[in-house]
Formats: C-alpha cells, structure tokens, sequence
C-alpha cells in the first residue's frame, strides 16, 4: 500500500551527516517547537495586547491554525481565499482596521503567496505578518526563500521528512524575545513516536525476519484492543492533524524528531519532489469534473502535495482510498468560528472544502507507483464522466477559478 506521507528507513536514523534546522533556510531567530501549531500558540502567548486583539486569518485553512488563537484569548477575523488559492486582496483591505494586531497568509501547497501588497497592507494599519510556511519550507520567491518577509513564519517540517513531528518559529522582528520556558513532550507522547518510528522501519523492511515477527505481534495486539480504547488511543494520538492540546503546544522539539529532520538531505527531497509532481501533473491532465489546481511547477517550487480540485469529492474519496489512490485532505473542516462570516468569504471557503484533495509526491514515492494512482484515477473521473441524460457525480462546470460562489453555477 503506498503511503500518503513519507515514512521512516532505517537510513534516515543512521545517517552520515546532519545539519542544523537553523540553517536550513530559517530566519536569523528559530525556536523549534512540537509542531507549527504550538510555534503560533508560542508567538500569540508571547505578543503584548495593546487594544488591538484581532487576528486576520484566511478563511480556507486548517483548523490548527484557527485554535491556537482561540486558546491564546485573542479574537478571530477571515479575509477571502478565491477559488484559486489566492488572496482576494480588496477583502482583506476592508477587514484591516485599529483592531486588527496580525495577518497570518498561508503560502498554500509550497506555492508563494503575493506577499508585497499585503505587506504594504499590514504596515499601513500596524498589525504584525505571520507567514505560513508549514506547506513550503524549501520553496523561494525572487531568489529568497519563503518565510522572510513577514514578522514571522510558521514552519511544520515533519510534513516533508519521516519524523512524526517538528515545527518552528521564526522571527524577522528585531528585539522579540520568545516567552516560554520550553516544556518536555509528556512520555506517553515520546512512547507513542518511538513506536510509530520502529513501526515504520519495520515496514520499509519487509523481507527482514525481525521485522515481520514485530508487525505480526503489532497487528495481534491491536486486533485484541476494545473499540472503546482504540477510540481512546485515536483521539489523542500525537500526530492528529487537528487535534489541540496544551501540553504539546507548549512542548520542545523531541530529540529524536529534530536528529532525523538535521539529518534530512533535503536537496534530493527537493528534487524527488519536483520530479514525481511534474510527473503526476502529465499523467492526470484536467478532466471533466477534476481539474489540476497548478498544472505547472515553478523551479523555485518545492511542493508539499499535488492540489486537485473534485467535484462532491466526498462522495469519492473513499473510493478511491480502497481502489489504491493514497490521498488525503486539507481544510475538510473549518473552524467554528468561521460561520460568523458571511458573503464570498465564507462561500469560496466551503467551496473549496468540499473540493480538494491531495495526492503525495514524497520522496519515497517511486515513479511507477505515481503512474499506477494516477492511471487509477484518470480512469475513475472518465468513469463518473456525465451520460447523456445529465446524471452523474460529477458537474461539467467544476473547480471554475476566479469566480465567487454567487458567479458560479454548479450542477
């Protein structure tokens, strides 16, 4: 079964190199945390309230980037994210006022944002730039890497190496101190990484004896649990991307994640992405119903997931998981707090929601498995394709960019 994510080899433990986090593209100042979740929740517990207490979200994103602010006492606003991942700038501009204290932009699949105007945006009414760097730690704009033109960047580095968890803050601001007194990840956390680690190890080494007789074990002793304790074990598993919890927004990068992340060659990760994202881009094409969000990857690109836009992909995706398709999703849910908003912002982001999916091109992708999911894929949408009498699962008119709900007319 190909795996959605990068997982851990034996090589990645036991490498023959390592290099620091900080100079990997980082900002002169980077605190490593648990993940990028508690880097924000860090940086908001750390910043002074000075009467303005709002902080400009966009309104497509992933809950964990809503609830630190929540849990940090400060209020929450959203600016319009269009259907193609880009920044409706004249919303944002009418959602900036005396209350607003940070603008967080996210740069989207590793796709840069335009951050020039909404930097002259944010300057203009005092508030802080938070970047978003969690899906673009190793892309570049102009000849810089991302996450340094903004006050701040969020990074969330295990999402591009096998090391279960690993974020960091950076800071561009001069004299910011980070307030913390950096906490250790609770054992039961530490225990549950280890095991996942060895796990995966183990997977990647299917013809070793030791390996097998571990996962037979593994898979006997999971068969023997309760549904009440598995229920348990899943929610509050350490790398549940949307659960929130104190202890580990609060926690230090655990040494063992941060020795596989310095140990990463993240050149070659670099070019094995680009290469298998290229690849997919040629073998799916845009189809009727589906379409490609960037057909085209810029060498300053250093992709997180190949974004696809699916028609009622809900009613798919399982499918398609079952028919081998390892895909998954972002933004699927959106926070509470985002139905106090109204109009195109709100519309555009539940459009998207309940369009996207992702398809991986980690570096442990082979290529032939990236023709084989593709091949599966191309062959569903044609399938789901509309009959003559109109009825099917998928509309003709779907993932039209640059087009706000009320613009669009979808069957």
């Amino acid at each position: 079964m190909i795996s959605p994510h990068p997982t851990l080899r034996l090589s990645d433990v036991f490498p023959p190199s390592a290099q620091s986090l900080r100079a990997q593209n980082a900002p002169a100042s980077l605190y490593l945390t648990y993940n990028a979740r508690g880097a924000f929740y860090q940086l908001l517990l750390s910043l002074e309230k000075k009467g303005a207490d709002t902080v400009l979200l966009p309104a497509f994103h992933c809950t964990a980037l809503v609830e630190p602010v929540v849990r940090a006492g400060f209020r929450t606003a959203f600016y319009r994210i269009r259907p193609d991942f880009t920044v409706d700038l004249d919303d944002l501009r009418t959602k900036l006022n005396s209350e607003t204290c940070m603008v967080v932009v996210v740069h989207f699949f590793g796709f840069p944002a335009d951050l020039a105007p909404i930097v002259k945006l944010a300057r203009t009414c005092g508030a802080l730039l938070v970047e978003d760097c969690a899906h673009s730690f190793l892309s570049s704009i102009d000849g810089s890497f991302i996450g340094h033109q903004g006050d701040f960047a969020l990074y969330s580095y295990y999402k591009f190496a096998p090391s279960i968890a690993g974020g960091g803050l950076g800071v561009n601001l001069s004299k910011f101190t980070l307030r913390r007194e950096p906490a250790p990840v609770p054992l039961r956390e530490l225990a549950i990484i280890a095991k996942r680690m060895v796990e995966q190890v183990a997977m990647n080494m299917p013809g070793n004896v030791l390996c097998k007789a571990f996962l037979r074990l593994d898979q006997f002793r999971t068969a023997r649990k309760t549904p009440s304790s598995a229920k348990t074990a899943a929610s509050a598993f350490v790398d549940d991307p949307y659960l929130f919890r104190e202890d580990l927004a609060r926690a230090e990068l655990p040494r063992i994640c941060r020795r596989i992340l310095e140990s990463s060659r993240w050149r070659k990760n670099l070019e094995a992405r680009q290469r298998n994202y290229r690849l997919l881009s040629h073998r799916l094409q845009d189809a009727t119903g589906m379409r490609r969000v960037f057909p085209e990857l810029p060498d300053s690109v250093c992709p997180w997931a190949f974004p696809v836009l699916l028609e009622n992909r809900a009613q798919h995706e399982q499918s398609l998981r079952r028919m081998g398709v390892p895909l998954y999703t972002f933004g699927e849910i959106l926070h509470p707090s985002l139905t106090e908003t109204h109009g195109p912002t709100r519309e555009d982001a539940e459009w998207l929601s309940s369009r996207l999916l992702l398809l991986p091109v980690h570096d442990g992708l082979l290529g032939t498995e990236i023709e084989d999911y593709a091949k599966i894929l191309r062959q569903y949408v044609r399938d789901l394709s509309p009959c003559p009498d109109g009825a099917s699962g998928i509309s003709q008119n779907s993932a039209l960019p640059n087009r706000s709900i009320a613009e669009r007319s979808i069957a």
